[in-house]
């Protein structure tokens, strides 16, 4: 040996490469030292350590790093010193220690064993997490346990609760849970009695499956000491007694073994197990290696157990040393699986018997560890340090280094036995272990890997992937093999996280692709391989894709992986099912047809073409609230709400999305969760009691398993139809569901729309079981399905396109591509309009290649609804004649088809379906399903349409009826709907010969159709009769003479209110029309135009007549009982009003006037019955009682005085003590305490029978404003202009808590309000905005309600807390959905600031009151329904123009052009909508009506048909008034800053300056009021605010003449034909100027208002102004020396502004005009129409009716009108009613 050659200064290190070292310290001259090598005994190994490679010639890239890996550095590295190598040591692979033989030994002080990873640690892990377990829900006290899984959470809870050690990491639902479980020890004791009894009926069940085996195995845990005993013995003795060996039966024996407590088990019970596994090892040897391998992995874990427990008993003759014999013969295996587990079990052998644990053996050579840790508990957690520090000693000691100083040959000698690792000795891990498997040592690979089994036992996930990384024995295979199986194990385990499974997949990656240390043994890298593919094939699709991911990453370059033959995991998978403990609790199994149910609706579902829907929060919801309504759905699924309403058009596609939410459901669903349930609400015969179990039953469910599910089960009930049903009731409610001991259910319920009456959210708001608590609005939702957007149609265009291979097809072979249909759907007028509904859109696709055929000017094809129909009903009955006839029928059905197809198929087709929708109507209420069974139905009147033989059965297969089972239905409710009106009217579109069209088109008497049923609330069916009266001018005057003839024949009422809804829905006018003495009961006349119609003598009783024309109507003698109007009265009072309150009684609603006085008014018909003088200031405040009978009211006076509303109003008491003004009152709940606050900082309570001061409450330094009680009355809630909201306790006084204002500015008045709940508080804020603040949830700010401009004055939220009522400086009051903050509607009528809102107690109206002098009445339900307006409703026309021809008007409302038939108001083809980039603010029509100018920032120019359009401006600032030349060439206009230009069009770069704004004038004066040219264009005027006119010639652009005429504003100006005068508009007069004059000679005074408009006639002879006063004049030049005007008609009925006024330019005595109530009407001027030579407008035609006008409506002698009605008449301008006109005072002043 070398020993001879080691010098003095040498160092001698022994390394475990088995490599002996001698090394010497050199140093030179200048003092550097250097350390060289001597010898080396066994070098194996590639050493590289500071190699400089820098002249080395092509190095391949995989050698550089090979070099680099191994210690090289390229030129730019220092050589190392002595001092940094001796501080580092080379890396020198498994250098571990280094032994001093000299002098040197000094020198080398702090070099020390260690392990130098090539690695950094990779934090897969980055964090611990709680232990695993079960987790379920929760249930609640009393509940049924449903799963055992359930039982298992639960019980483990309650025993972390009992233990003396705190439960770390409890979610807020287990602590809320477990707070209940103190409080109820009976619920405690039925728990582990469940426990207890399951174990019982395990034992002495026969069969022990492999699920009921789980089921108790996983309640080991959780049992206690008795019942976990006899579960043991159970499993262990059916183990023994087992001739063949059962799987499931030895791992949970295992399982349950490691699960057992404390002092559960004894030692002679494992030492049992062990010997009955080492038996079976034994015989089983050399047969099964499946059997083997399990065995030798459960003889592992049980020794693992007895390691833990420190058994000592353990005989080394009979069970210790054969035991060992037989894993040493396992070594003879090629099987690596069964070689690591016998190695394993192996190990744990030598830890038994001892007196300590495998980890207190590690922990105990770690420092200031004590001795007392023994064992993993639940709540221990390893010091990962110290396990660390222990293995590294374990490691050292294990290796048998020992300290000597004699010789390096000693050290060398001692310094391996055992298993070596591949990295260091070279071989592989089947040699190692058949080399070494006998030596009995202890290895640290060993325990380390119970190290790792612990830290995963305990969560401490991050740990464990440190100890990965840090391990002293990392390199070691068997370490390597053994982390692996862990982290398959934790990967495949559904007990973690799937985000933590994901990341033990990652891990695997990471260590086989990037870890240069891991599976340099080939095996490992198998084993890892065979892991990471077993694991692509797991349940978990998450982890499933990941793994499947990382194998085609990591096996591209690899051998293809064995495959492992055996399980990942070594434990019972949770049970999927709890047979064990349904016996104990006696549940009945419903599973199995669960999933036979969820097979047959997944398989029934037929996409087909499927577009996820938008939808909106309400009717009254605005586009920009669309939301995703699946996610939505969702969303609502996982809350807390149970009424999910759908709503939506007929064809919107509610049942599309409603089906494919129930295939989504049934997809996602999995045992034991919510139940998805279809329902088609027409096919449930009373869906208003047992809706669900008469489901059920019809999908074969037992009455055992209906109970089952009807108490433990969660339902998500998708009911489609509710429309269809007929139902007028609350299902929910009458099913009684989420009621104590009833269905627990979530409801998806669709409806259309059109089928809702105001009240609509009533028939589905969850209502409570007693009627005297409130609605729980926030369990209720609202989803409107919203139109199809144009992306939308091309999302769904080409989606069809790609199913048309497969779509039976109704175009005759023709196919069009997607960019086809979508330039059709575009340049075909109106219909890109009519496709936004999805089932129309169906339609037109299916027909549309028909109906263009060769047509190539597509703007002349006109398409409506009921075409649409029509088209896809021909050729559907024409594609299955051909089918039929190409079918192998029998002989009998190919004779009755020969004699259908000679009759006219197509005739007889709809025929067919024409009978069939009127015996559904007629036979079956409506019901658009309908169930026959032959036997039972044959002799019924459904036999007729579904008999299965005969033409009956050719017919219906060929119709448009599709069947399911015994139950038919139309394709789509609509076509029901489509063919009932067919036969009304036919349009006789048969294709048969003219011979037989007349006979066929007799058999359908129009009368006796219309008379067979009211089709009023049928409002799809008017709507196709209103488009076929369009068509059809014929059918218009059959109607009208059905209507005609109701007036003598009363039998004729029905069909003549059926008729004259049609034509009012037609848009048909009845002006002038005598409709004296017509039966038209229940009619629906909305938005109808009757004006100076005759109705005297009328039968007119529960008419619709919501916004009706009616100017200068007769109704007198009408009778008019029930007559809707759609609107209330309003009060008009002689004083501002500053609050207003209902009683919460409804009877009674005060209104506090500013100075001092309240009217009380009765409800019932709004008359006054008390007026309280006494308060001698302002009116702050008020508040009545909760009994109705006193009244409280505050005011600046110092005072509150409270009234006696039940004696007559008299004062009942004055409370006095604030030292100013009194700001707010309220009353406590229970009435006996009234709360007040003011100027004074203080809130006072009183006692409200005595008047005594209970309490002063004073914390806030400035005014507080407000002060109310809570809903529960426990709480004040106070605001204050300091910004603060303050909680009071009401009993002590004492202040809860007090809230920052987060806004900013300050709270206005009527702050805060509570809503009734008690959750919510709205604020509200002086710069418009309310904010609502979660007094239950968040505790902090919730929704922020903007919409208001201006200071929030009032807040009132609605009794059941949905609504959010608030009035404003902005003249309105606003609707808010409470819950979401979305505005539903604004309410408009006052015409200056509201002061005060408030709801009515039953939440269906509203009162509100202002500076305006009005109280207005508000129907709730009226303005959250949509308003149905007529298809020309487009938003108020700023201006108007005639086209040259006259015979169309064009109008410009907001950025949209469109042109209207002048005739009929029918829209025409042009309609043009300026981008949404533009901002247009003004605008004006040229004389030739041929160009539009909008004054914007910009020029472009754009051709619409005949119609140019100019955008353009130059101006520096915005523009505010234009006008064109004659000759459209020049464009005069000015802008904000009062500077007037003129524009030449021609040459945009011409602009001249004409006048700018006049310096040292008043801003108010220099506004420019109107701009006008002369109509020969040789003038141009421009008149100013301040009264000055000035005239231009165009021409030179030079001033003729400037005057100062007027002393009042000039806000508009216009030339007469002749362009010798000039009108002017002023605040409220019209000035005529002669221009030859220095003056204006004629003043025209009758305008209350601004005049912003005047025309003159082209005749010159008339005169026509309209005012913001809300009327029109007309002025008639009278003949006579001197010029003189007169008005001689004042044409009312608009309801605001009126904007534009324009005559026509041919014909005579016809104007139009423009409203800012939206409308556009025509009108024509007759002189002496009456016979009295008045003038006389009459009107032509109307759009927009929003309002209903009875501007001189007659309804004298009306009868069955009430008091209100009447009195809303006379406000609204009808005369002639002395009741009504007498009882006025009380109405429209105070006294």
């Amino acid at each position: 040996m070398q020993a001879d050659r080691v010098p003095e200064n040498s160092l001698v290190t022994a390394c475990k490469c088995r490599s002996i070292r001698a090394w010497q310290a050199l140093s030179d001259d200048g003092g550097r030292v250097a350390i060289k090598l001597l010898w080396d005994t066994n070098l194996r190994m590639l050493c590289a350590t500071d190699l400089f490679s820098k002249y080395a010639t092509d190095p391949s890239p995989i050698q550089q790093m090979l070099l680099v890996q191994h210690g090289a550095v390229d030129e730019s590295c220092p050589s190392k010193d002595l001092r940094r190598l001796l501080k580092t040591p080379p890396k020198s692979p498994g250098m571990e220690r280094a032994v001093a033989h000299t002098a040197v030994k000094s020198a080398a002080l702090g070099l020390k064993s260690s392990v130098i990873s090539l690695n950094s640690c990779k934090d897969i892990f980055s964090e611990n997490v709680t232990r695993p377990g079960i987790r379920t829900g929760l249930p609640r006290l009393q509940d049924r346990i449903e799963r055992t899984e359930q039982l298992v959470y639960c019980r483990t809870l309650l025993l972390q609760h009992s233990s003396p050690t705190p439960t770390p990491n409890l979610d807020k639902a287990e602590l809320e849970w477990l707070e209940e479980m103190d409080k109820d020890l009976e619920e405690q004791e039925r728990l582990r009695w469940i426990a207890t009894r399951m174990v019982e009926e395990f034992v002495q069940d026969a069969v022990k499956d492999s699920i009921k085996i789980a089921e108790i195995v996983a309640l080991g845990p959780v049992l206690e000491k008795e019942p976990y005993r006899k579960a043991f013995s159970s499993i262990f003795g059916e183990f023994d007694n087992a001739r063949l060996l059962d799987v499931s039966l030895l791992q949970g024996l295992v399982q349950l073994v490691q699960s057992n407590s404390a002092g559960y088990l004894e030692a002679d019970d494992l030492v049992k197990i062990l010997s009955i596994l080492r038996v079976r090892l034994q015989e089983t040897h050399g047969q099964s290696s499946e059997y083997s391998y399990h065995l030798t992995l459960a003889v592992a874990r049980i020794l693992d157990v007895m390691a833990e427990h420190e058994v000592k008993d353990l005989d080394r003759v009979v069970e210790h040393e054969p035991l060992s014999g037989i894993l040493s013969g396992l070594k003879g295996s090629s099987d690596p699986y069964m070689m690591y587990q016998a190695c394993y079990a192996f190990q744990a052998l030598q830890y038994v018997p001892d007196d300590e644990t495998v980890l207190q053996t590690v922990l105990r050579k770690s420092s200031g560890v004590v001795d007392g840790l023994v064992k993993i508990s639940a709540v221990f957690k390893l010091d990962l340090g110290a396990v660390l520090e222990g293995l590294q000693c374990l490691q050292e000691g294990l290796e048998g280094v020992k300290e000597a100083f004699s010789s390096a040959f000693e050290v060398a000698s001692t310094v391996y036995e055992g298993v070596n690792s591949l990295m260091e000795s070279g071989r592989g891990i089947l040699d190692n272990l058949k080399d070494e498997y006998g030596s009995g040592k202890r290895r640290p690979w060993y325990a380390a890997i119970r190290a790792a089994h612990a830290l995963v036992q305990s969560g401490q996930l991050k740990d464990l992937n440190s100890l990965i990384y840090k391990a002293p024995c990392r390199h070691d295979p068997l370490f390597q093999w053994g982390i692996c199986q862990l982290l398959a194990e934790i990967a495949s385990d559904a007990v973690w996280d799937t985000n933590v499974r994901l990341k033990a997949v990652v891990l695997l990656g990471e260590l086989y692709k990037n870890d240069l240390e891991w599976g340099q043994d080939g095996s490992v890298k198998t084993w890892m391989l065979s892991i990471i593919g077993q694991l692509g094939a797991s349940s978990d699709q998450a982890v499933r894709d990941s793994a499947r991911n990382l194998f085609k990453d990591v096996s591209q370059d690899e051998v293809a992986a064995s495959s492992f033959p055996y399980p990942l995991r070594s434990r019972l998978p949770l049970p999927t099912s709890s047979p064990t403990l349904a016996r104990v609790l006696v549940i009945p199994d419903v599973e199995y047809d669960l999933y036979r149910l969820k097979l047959q609706q997944l398989e029934e579902y037929r996409k087909g073409v499927y577009i996820p829907p938008q939808a909106k929060p309400s009717l009254k919801s605005g586009d920009d609230t669309l939301f995703p309504l699946m996610e939505e759905a969702q969303e609502f699924l996982t809350g807390h709400r149970q009424v999910m309403l759908v709503l939506g058009d007929s064809g919107s596609g509610k049942s599309t999305f409603i089906r494919e939410l129930e295939h989504t459901l049934w997809k996602n669903y999995k045992k034991y969760g919510p139940i998805p349930l279809y329902i088609n609400l027409p096919t449930i015969d009373n869906p208003a009691q047992d809706l669900i179990e008469k489901q059920l039953q019809y999908h074969n469910f037992s009455e055992d398993q209906i109970r089952e599910i009807k108490l433990h089960r969660q339902l998500v009930l998708i009911c489609d139809g509710y429309d269809e049903s007929q139902l007028k009731v609350n299902i929910h409610t009458t099913n009684q569901f989420n009621q104590p001991g009833q269905w627990k259910v979530k409801i998806v319920i669709s409806c259309r729309t059109q089928y809702l009456g105001q009240d609509y959210r009533s028939r589905f708001q969850p209502q409570p079981a007693d009627r005297h608590q409130r609605i729980a609005t926030d369990l209720f939702r609202e989803a409107v399905v919203a139109a199809f957007s144009r992306a939308q149609i091309q999302q769904y265009v080409d989606e069809y396109v790609k199913e048309l291979p497969a779509h039976d097809a109704l175009k005759d072979g023709l196919s069009w591509t997607a960019e086809e249909y979508m330039d059709k759907l575009a340049n075909i007028p109106n219909l890109m309009d009519l496709v936004s509904n999805p089932f129309l859109l169906t339609l037109a696709l299916d027909a549309l290649p028909s109906v263009v055929g060769s047509k190539t000017d597509l703007s002349s094809i006109r398409i409506t609804r009921v075409q649409l129909y029509d088209s896809f009903v021909k050729q559907w009955l024409e594609v299955n004649r051909k089918r039929l006839e190409s079918s192998p029928l029998s002989a009998e059905e190919r004779e009755e088809l020969y004699l259908l197809i000679e009759d006219n198929f197509s005739y007889q087709g709809i025929l067919y379906q024409k009978d069939l929708s009127t015996a559904i109507f007629m036979e079956h209420g409506g019901r658009p399903v309908v169930k026959y069974t032959h036997l039972r139905d044959k002799n019924t009147w459904k036999a007729a349409f579904f008999s299965p033989s005969g033409q009956a059965k050719l017919l219906r297969e060929s119709s448009t009826v599709m069947r399911s089972g015994a139950y038919f239905q139309f394709l789509h409710r609509s076509l029901l709907e489509y063919f009932y009106s067919r036969t009304i009217y036919d349009p006789m579109d048969y294709d048969t010969d003219a011979e037989g069209s007349e006979e066929r088109a007799q058999m359908y008497d129009l009368n006796t159709s219309l008379a067979q049923r009211s089709i009023i609330d049928e409002r799809s069916i008017v709507q196709f009769l209103a488009e076929r009266v369009r068509q059809d001018p014929s059918l218009e005057q059959q109607l009208r003479s059905v209507v005609d003839q109701s007036k003598t024949d009363a039998t004729a009422a029905v069909a003549a209110a059926n008729a004259i809804s049609i034509l009012v829905r037609a848009g048909v006018t009845f002006h002038d029309a005598d409709l004296r003495g017509i039966r038209v009961p229940e009619a629906d006349l909305s938005n109808g135009q009757f004006d100076s119609a005759q109705f005297q003598g009328a039968i007119m009783t529960g008419v619709n007549l919501a916004r009706t024309w009616l100017r200068q109507a007769d109704m007198t003698g009408a009778q008019m009982e029930g007559v809707q109007f759609g609107e209330l009265l309003y009060l008009e009072l002689d004083e501002v009003v500053s609050v207003c309150a209902f009683s919460p009684d409804t009877r009674m609603v005060a209104v506090g006037l500013l100075f001092g006085s309240f009217n009380i008014y009765e409800t019932t018909n709004w008359s006054r019955v008390h007026k309280l003088i006494g308060h001698t200031q302002i009116i702050q405040d008020c508040a009545f009682s909760p009994n109705s009978q006193k009244f409280a009211s505050a005011s600046w006076d110092h005072t509150v005085r409270v009234w006696d509303t039940a004696s007559g109003g008299e004062v009942f008491m004055v409370l006095e003590g604030h030292t100013g003004g009194v700001l707010s009152v309220s009353f406590s709940p229970c009435g006996k305490h009234i709360a007040s606050s003011g100027m004074d900082g203080t809130i006072r309570l009183w006692d409200s029978q005595t008047g005594d001061v209970l309490s002063i409450l004073k914390a806030q330094t400035r005014p507080v404003e407000n002060v109310r009680y809570s809903a529960d009355g426990r709480r004040l809630i106070s605001s204050s202009k300091d910004r603060t909201i303050r909680f009071w306790d009401s009993t002590t006084g004492e202040l809860d808590a007090v809230w920052e204002a987060s806004l900013g500015g300050d709270l206005e008045k009527y702050h805060p309000r509570h809503s009734q709940d008690g959750r919510w508080i709205a604020c509200c804020y002086e710069d418009g905005r309310v904010q609502l603040w979660d007094t239950m949830g968040s505790g902090g700010p919730g929704p922020l309600l903007r919409g208001h401009t201006g200071p929030v004055t009032g807040i009132a939220f609605s009794p059941n807390g949905q609504w959010i009522a608030s009035a404003g400086n902005d003249k309105t009051v606003r609707l808010w959905d409470a819950s979401t903050g979305i505005l539903i509607s604004t309410l408009t009528g006052h015409t200056l600031a509201v002061s005060d809102v408030a709801f009515s107690p039953d939440g269906l109206q509203l009162v509100s009151g202002g500076n305006d002098k009005k109280v207005r009445l508000w129907e709730v339900n009226a303005s959250l329904s949509s308003i149905e307006t007529q298809e020309r409703q487009m938003g108020h026309a700023q201006k108007l123009a005639y086209s040259l021809d006259g015979q169309a008007i064009l109008s410009l409302s907001g950025s949209i052009i469109q042109q209207w038939d002048r005739m009929t108001g029918s829209l025409g083809p042009v309609s043009f909508e300026f981008p949404d980039v533009l901002s247009i603010d003004t605008k004006e029509f040229p004389p030739n009506g041929n160009q539009i100018t909008d004054h914007l920032r910009k020029i472009s120019s754009r051709r619409i048909g005949s119609l140019f359009v100019n955008y353009f401006s130059k101006a520096p600032k915005k523009v505010e008034i234009v006008s064109y030349s004659p000759c459209c060439r020049w464009v005069a206009f000015s802008d904000r800053g009062h500077t007037v230009s003129l524009q030449d069009l021609y040459d945009t770069k011409q602009r001249h300056i004409l006048l700018e704004a006049r310096k040292g004038r008043k801003d108010e004066d220099n506004t420019i009021g109107g701009i006008a040219f002369s109509r020969d264009g040789q003038q141009l005027v421009v008149g100013s605010w301040d009264g000055t006119v000035w005239l231009f010639d165009p021409q030179s652009r030079t001033l003729l003449t400037t005057k100062t005429l007027i002393q009042e504003r000039v806000l508009v100006v216009t030339y007469s034909p002749s362009g010798r005068q000039l009108a002017l508009g002023t605040d409220s007069s019209l000035y005529l100027w002669d221009l030859q004059s220095n003056e204006p000679r004629i003043k025209l005074d009758g305008h209350s208002g601004l005049v912003g408009c005047i025309a003159y006639s082209p005749c010159g002879q008339w005169l026509a102004s309209g005012s913001e006063d809300e009327t029109v004049r007309l002025w008639h030049r009278q003949t006579g020396e001197e010029e003189s005007w007169l008005c001689v008609s004042v044409i009312r009925g608009f309801f605001g502004s009126v904007e534009d006024v324009v005559w026509h330019p041919v014909v005579p005595m016809e104007l139009a005009t423009a409203c800012k109530d939206g409308s556009i009407r025509v009108w024509r001027v007759s002189s002496g129409g009456n016979g009295d030579g008045n003038t006389v407008a009459k009107l032509l035609w109307g759009s927009n009716p929003s309002f209903l006008c009875a501007a001189g409506l007659v309804f004298k002698d009306a009868t069955g009108l009430s008091l209100p009605c009447r009195k809303l008449l006379v406000q609204r301008g009808a005369v002639g009613d002395a009741l009504a006109e007498g009882e006025e005072p009380n109405v429209a002043q105070s006294p």
